[in-house]
């Protein structure tokens, strides 16, 4: 054993302690997730004590939620009346036509073309 260090009975001590705590916080995750996915209505006195003691825990579970209710409704396609995209049509022909240069993003890249 060096100078100052932990024995392996003690550093598997420490370590035995740090995965518990660990599972605790997992499990603690997992109880907090399930109770958000219930209505307020439907949940028990116990249940919302034990939302009130892990508002951090709250607070991060419905910050992901929003962040993935926002991912999935910008990957939602949206199909435009057909005036509509008329109008988007013109008036991206309008930019073209007028551009002395032009970039496009074409989702691989970024494309360039000089107008002359």
């Amino acid at each position: 054993m060096a100078a100052g260090g932990l024995s392996r009975s003690e550093r598997k001590a420490a370590e035995r302690v740090r995965r518990l705590r660990e599972e605790q916080q997992r499990e603690r995750l997992r109880q907090v997730s399930r109770i958000l996915r219930k209505a307020a209505a439907e949940r028990s006195a116990e249940e919302g004590r034990l939302l009130a003691e892990s508002a951090d825990l709250v607070t991060e579970l419905q910050g992901r939620s929003r962040r993935r209710e926002g991912l999935k409704r910008r990957q939602e396609e949206v199909c435009d009346d057909p005036e509509e995209l008329r109008g988007k049509v013109r008036e991206l022909a309008s930019a073209v036509r007028n551009a002395k240069y032009l970039v496009v993003y074409t989702g691989a890249g970024i494309s360039t073309v000089e107008r002359e």
